[in-house]
C-alpha cells in the first residue's frame, strides 16, 4: 500500500470533517438523506445482526469510519455492542451524543482505521461484525484494509460495507449519463459551483492533486470507483462467502427516485461471511 497516499487521505478527512458541521455532512450523504437508502441499509443491518445473533447473544461490532453515528445507531438499537472508530474527534463527539442512550454498549476510538485494527490484533480481540459504511472509497488501498479486517474475524464473522460507488467501467452508458446529470443538477445548489465542477471534471480525467483535500476524500473518482469484482474475489480467496448488493444512489432528491424506479445500479454494499480459515 502507498502509505503516503493513505496518510494524505486520512488527514484530508480530518480536515474536512472537523471543519464542517455534521448537519452539512448528513445533508449531502445519500444513504442518510434518502428514505429508500435508509430503508435498504436498515434491512441489511437486520440481516447481518440476525445472522450473528444465531451464534452469540450480544454481537460485537467494529465500526470503521463510523462518522457521526447515523449508521451506527441501528446496531446499538438491535442490542449489539459497538466499537466506533473514526479519525475525526468532532464526528465521534456527534456520534456519542446521538447514541447517548446506549453509552454502556459503545466504545469510541479516535484512530486511523489501520492503527485501530492493529490495536485490536495486539489486544487479541475479535469481532462478530466489521462495518465500513460509505468508507471504502475513502481508502486508497481498500483491498489491504479488507485483508487486515478479515484477519480479526472468526469463523462465521461478517464484513459489511454500504454506500460505495461501483467501478465506473462496469456501469452501462445510460447509468453513467444519469449519474453525471444527477450530480451536476445537485451541485449547482451547493455553492462554489465553478470550483466543484472543475474538480469533478479534473478527477474524471484522472488528474489528482495531493494538496487538495477534496481530491483526497474523493480519491475514488480519480481511480474510477471501487472494484466490486476485486473485493468479491479477495473475500473468496480468504475463505468467505461474499454477496454484492448493488443499487442506485445520488445526492439529488429529484433523481434518486428516478434512478431507483428505472432499476439502475451505481452503488453497492457487501455482506461477506467467513466459512473457513
Amino acid at each position: 500500500m502507498d502509505e503516503r497516499i493513505h496518510k494524505l487521505a486520512a488527514l484530508a478527512n480530518v480536515a474536512m470533517y472537523d471543519s464542517r458541521a455534521t448537519s452539512d455532512y448528513t445533508d449531502k450523504a445519500p444513504h442518510i438523506r434518502h428514505s429508500t437508502l435508509r430503508n435498504l441499509y436498515s434491512k441489511l443491518v437486520v440481516t447481518v445482526h440476525d445472522f450473528a445473533s444465531t451464534y452469540t447473544s450480544t454481537p460485537q461490532v467494529l465500526d470503521l469510519g463510523a462518522g457521526e453515528g447515523s449508521v451506527t445507531l441501528p446496531f446499538l438499537e438491535l442490542g449489539a455492542k459497538v466499537t466506533a472508530v473514526d479519525i475525526s474527534e468532532k464526528q465521534l463527539k456527534a456520534l456519542q451524543a446521538k447514541c447517548v442512550d446506549y453509552a454502556d454498549k459503545l466504545e469510541l476510538r479516535c484512530q486511523d482505521v489501520f492503527d485501530a485494527i492493529e490495536s485490536v490484533r495486539l489486544e487479541d480481540r475479535q469481532y462478530d461484525i466489521i462495518v465500513a459504511n460509505s468508507f471504502l472509497h475513502h481508502i486508497p488501498d481498500y483491498l489491504s484494509l479488507i485483508r487486515e479486517a478479515a484477519a480479526i474475524l472468526p469463523l462465521r464473522g461478517q464484513f459489511f460495507s454500504f454506500q460505495d460507488p461501483l467501478k465506473y467501467d462496469s456501469l452501462g452508458r445510460f447509468t453513467r449519463i444519469l449519474n453525471a446529470l444527477a450530480y451536476f443538477s445537485w451541485r449547482i445548489f451547493q455553492g462554489d459551483v465553478t470550483g466543484g465542477i472543475r474538480r469533478r471534471i479534473r478527477r474524471a480525467r484522472g488528474m489528482y492533486l495531493e494538496d487538495c483535500p477534496q481530491d483526497n476524500i474523493e480519491y475514488h473518482v480519480t481511480r474510477g470507483g471501487v472494484d466490486q469484482d476485486a473485493i468479491h474475489k479477495l473475500f473468496e480467496q480468504l475463505g468467505f462467502e461474499c454477496e454484492i448488493i448493488s443499487y442506485f444512489s445520488t445526492q439529488s432528491r429529484i433523481w434518486q427516485p428516478v434512478g431507483t424506479a428505472l432499476g439502475m445500479k451505481s452503488t453497492f454494499a457487501v455482506i461477506a461471511r467467513r466459512t473457513s480459515h
